[in-house]
């Protein structure tokens, strides 16, 4: 058996990939311990290092422990950013909005960093809590699939270039506390980690009686060993699959062969459907399966069908496109739509969660390219695109007229008879978002093999 050291060298080995590697820290003795063996493996392997730690401003004490952190980070010879949850309050659920905002705030900071990857330092008792909480929640087998030791970062649009490594997954908190004494490093311990209020503590409460009975909690973390394959084989049985039964089109839609896809297992069709519904709807949570049954049966029908952020339209040869819902994205009768734009660090934008705009187009007029195609002179360019999904376009627009559509690969002259360039200017995130969610490897082949698909 291999020391925890061993065991974290050799995940980082193969989880750390090429580019520049970010570190969360809490100050807490995972990530404590994490931050000093990965120095380790970062300076036997001639890699560096950026620490990033999250002032949540809950307690008073998050300074101070934010503080210890930058000490250690900086002892260590490695650069150390805190990260402050300005929005921060008590109340119902406040875990989990603490751990949204948290990933948010680490996936921005990676983006301005051009940290591809951000190591976290999971351990498998938060992989055995992880797999009883979600079983005891009613959740399937997929559910005890638990944490991957490799995974896109939940925040989107925010992190839709990151991938987190968990590179001690295969160790316990013990090890890591082991780890931790045998250096003399002190470490802080939260309150919270004791508090019976959070459902994880009271789990992991009963996990350590379950252990004083024999039974040990490490069979619960060993079932995600088993069956996290198993998932990453489904999810790669779909990216098969799609290449048999939908195109995807950069301008926000999927073009879907009802025939083809009738043809794959309903459980293959469900993980297709989940990623292509987040896809193309560009939102941040992924829908239930029970939310996906509906849309999956009126594809097997050839019938229209709103729902999850999208729309089905039927054509006439056997076909649906799916678009994103346009009353999600214009509003709606009873309720106005969400404001649909995200600003980041560097000045680039998104739009909707569908497009990434660059800081060099801010002086174009972005907006949706509504009901009267207002300032469109090129109305041929439209062909391709079906008349109930032109509306929610996402468009440029110069002095006026429209002079880029996003998705649509050409530049219309301006009206000082210059040219933009669509490719130059905006990045389609649809294809992006597809492959993360059934392929979360860094390797940019997927991305590829789509495009050669």
């Amino acid at each position: 058996m291999l020391a925890p050291a061993d065991t974290v060298f050799a995940a980082l080995d193969e989880l750390a990939g090429d580019g520049r590697i970010g570190l969360a820290c809490s100050g807490g003795g995972d990530s404590l311990a994490l931050l000093l063996l990965a120095s380790d493996w970062a300076r036997q392997n001639g890699r560096s290092l950026h620490v990033l730690t999250v002032d949540h401003r809950l307690r008073e004490e998050s300074r101070a422990e934010a503080d210890l952190v930058v000490s250690a980070a900086r002892r260590l010879g490695w650069a150390c950013d805190v990260l402050h949850w300005d929005k921060a309050r008590p109340g119902h659920g406040l875990q989990a909005r603490a751990r949204a905002a948290r990933h948010v705030l680490l996936a921005r900071a990676c983006r301005q960093h051009d940290l591809s990857v951000l190591l976290m330092a999971h351990t498998r008792d938060d992989q055995a809590e992880t797999v009883a909480l979600r079983l005891a929640a009613g959740g399937s087998w997929r559910s005890a699939t638990g944490m991957s030791c490799q995974a896109p970062s939940p925040a989107w649009p925010e992190g839709r270039d990151l991938i987190l490594a968990r590179p001690c997954l295969g160790v316990s908190r013990a090890d890591l506390r082991d780890v931790l004494v045998r250096r003399g490093v002190s470490w802080v311990e939260d309150p919270s980690n004791a508090d019976r209020h959070y459902a994880r503590i009271r789990m992991r409460d009963r996990l350590m009686a379950l252990g004083e009975a024999g039974f040990s909690p490490d069979r619960v973390a060993a079932l995600a060993d088993v069956l996290g394959p198993i998932r990453l084989a489904e999810r790669q049985s779909a990216w098969l699959a799609a290449r048999t039964c939908l195109v995807l089109k950069d301008w926000g839609a999927a073009e879907i062969d009802c025939a083809a896809w009738a043809r794959i297992v309903p459980a293959v069709r469900l993980t297709l459907l989940e990623a292509l519904v987040s896809a193309v709807s560009g939102q941040a949570l992924s829908p239930s399966r029970a939310r996906l049954e509906p849309l999956d049966e009126a594809l097997l029908a050839g019938r229209p069908l709103s729902g999850c952020g999208v729309g089905l339209m039927g054509r006439a040869d056997a076909r649906m496109i799916m678009v994103r819902d346009r009353g999600a994205l214009l509003g709606r009768v009873d309720h106005a739509a969400p404001e649909p734009w995200r600003v980041e660090p560097d000045g680039a934008r998104v739009f909707d969660g569908r497009f990434e705009i660059s800081a060099d187009a801010s002086k174009l007029d972005w907006s949706v390219m509504g009901d009267t195609y207002e300032g469109l002179q090129m109305r041929a360019i439209l062909d391709a695109v079906p008349g109930a999904a032109r509306p929610g376009l996402l468009v440029a627009r110069h002095e006026g007229r429209i002079v880029l559509i996003a998705g649509l690969d050409a530049g219309l002259a301006t009206g000082n008879n210059e040219s933009v360039t669509a490719t130059k200017l905006v990045r389609p995130l649809i294809a992006h978002r597809f492959c993360r969610r059934l392929l979360p490897q860094t390797a940019g082949r997927w991305f590829d093999a789509w495009k050669a698909a």
